[in-house]
């Protein structure tokens, strides 16, 4: 109850003084007292714990193109968008790790990523297309026919993560990931308000929108701070709203989806990337210590994420790890939210529909809040899900809500979640503040070969 009360003084905080969180260099003075205390688990992986790791790598091995060095979003289908890429360079980093693979292996299959990056083609508007070809690495649509579809900055801001994830691991290859974001024209994705835009192409026409919603702006918005652009618009928490749940606060996105056109479903993805990637941490903090979080909100708000799916379990006896996931029929992909159209436990299509039956307890979401709360909860939750895997393919999304049925579509997400939450508790978060001169650094500092294309950009607020 303490908790709840010094995160409800946060939320109230934010209202009463009008503050806005204008990046992530601000802070709070309130934080959740369980932050104080929390400890993630941390240390070598158990005989059993690699065996999880091996499953999830079989998804990799069977779903990577030779022609290519890419793999499928989705078991067998070829084809995939740029959180899939940066999915498989976190796994990839795992495998290596781990010593799923040999280095060999390794720098080829790394290799292979990046020289796709360096020249694959972009839209018109010289920004990675939403979707591409594992098999020929052209740009396509999400039928796999050739097309230039548009692109998301959302997706690309979680590129960007995992490229500097990989350089800070496999420092010789910097200059080539430079090389290849270098292309990237940064006006397109960052308007000069320093909000985040996707865009739609459509019979020749370009259609650009603000994109995202509250969590997952913040989180991509780490990508573009790591290549020195501040979308600060993007990095405010408002407009938010709050709803309460079992007594805990949550808070969800206050624009009006009749107005801006956008599904604002709570859920948990965006708060557990930011707890596996940067302990909730600024940027620039160097500082490795779980238990402490320099992103006072983003702290607090992750911990009421986990906490409302336990006292899901506590108050309901329902066991809840919810997430965005495939699902085998129609609608294809949907969002099980913690809060969403105003109604707590809610499953929801892109278009608003609701699909209450298709719930599932995530296998992604399980292993993850496993790694960051060491909680008997999550050990409840991996005893659930352990075995949701097929033994020459990788592990399913999930299980069922509603009958503990699996859901047996087999994703990269899901596998490469897996190896994530694993190199969490080894590592501790993947992410660490830049020390090293890079190649872009020589390029940002030329007279005559500065990149351009609104990099470097500090964005007005105004």
């Amino acid at each position: 109850m303490l908790r709840q009360c010094v995160l409800l003084v946060l939320l109230l905080n934010l209202q009463a003084c009008g503050l806005i969180y204008q990046g992530v260099q601000s802070g709070v003075s309130g934080v959740n007292e369980s932050q104080l205390i929390r400890q993630g688990r941390h240390g070598e992986l158990t005989e059993k714990e690699m065996g999880w790791a091996n499953t999830a790598w079989l998804y990799f091995a069977n779903n990577t193109q030779l022609s290519t060095g890419l793999v499928n979003s989705i078991d067998n289908y070829p084809t995939m968008d740029m959180t899939s890429l940066a999915d498989y360079l976190i796994a990839l980093q795992a495998a290596r790790q781990f010593e799923l693979i040999s280095t060999k292996a390794h720098d080829e299959r790394l290799t292979m990523a990046i020289d796709f990056l360096v020249t694959m083609p972009l839209t018109r508007q010289g920004v990675p297309n939403k979707v591409y070809s594992t098999s020929a690495g052209n740009m396509v649509d999400y039928g796999n026919q050739p097309s230039e579809l548009g692109w998301s900055a959302i997706d690309i801001g979680r590129l960007l993560i995992a490229l500097a994830i990989t350089k800070q691991h496999n420092p010789e290859f910097s200059e080539y990931i430079d090389k290849a974001v270098l292309r990237w024209n940064f006006c397109a994705l960052v308007s000069d308000k320093g909000e985040l835009y996707g865009g739609n192409i459509s019979n020749g026409q370009i259609h650009s929108f603000k994109e995202g919603r509250l969590g997952i702006e913040e989180y991509a918005s780490y990508g573009y701070l790591d290549w020195q652009i501040i979308p600060k618009k993007t990095m405010m928490l408002e407009p938010y709203e709050v709803a309460t749940i079992n007594g805990i606060d949550l808070l969800f996105d206050g624009r009006d989806p009749r107005f801006f056109d956008v599904l604002r479903p709570v859920f948990s993805t965006p708060y557990l990337w930011l707890g596996l990637e940067f302990n909730w941490d600024d940027i620039d903090d160097l500082d490795s210590f779980d238990a402490q979080h320099t992103n006072a909100p983003l702290a607090a708000m992750a911990d009421s994420i986990y906490q409302v799916q336990q006292s899901r379990w506590d108050v309901e006896r329902i066991y809840t790890a919810r997430a965005e996931h495939v699902v085998s029929g129609e609608p294809y992909f949907v969002y099980d939210a913690i809060y969403a159209l105003g109604t707590p436990w809610i499953t929801v299509a892109e278009d608003g529909s609701s699909h209450d039956h298709l719930a599932l307890v995530s296998t992604r979401v399980a292993f993850q809040m496993w790694a960051l709360w060491k909680t008997d909860y999550t050990e409840r939750l991996i005893t659930l899900v352990q075995e949701l895997y097929h033994p020459q393919r990788g592990w399913y999304e999930g299980r069922y809500e509603i009958s503990s049925a699996y859901e047996k579509s087999i994703t990269l997400k899901t596998n490469a979640g897996v190896l994530e939450a694993l190199l969490y508790k080894v590592n501790g978060k993947l992410y660490q503040a830049k020390e090293n001169r890079e190649y872009r650094d020589v390029r940002f500092n030329s007279r005559f070969d500065h990149p351009g294309k609104c990099l470097l950009e500090t964005f007005d607020d105004t």
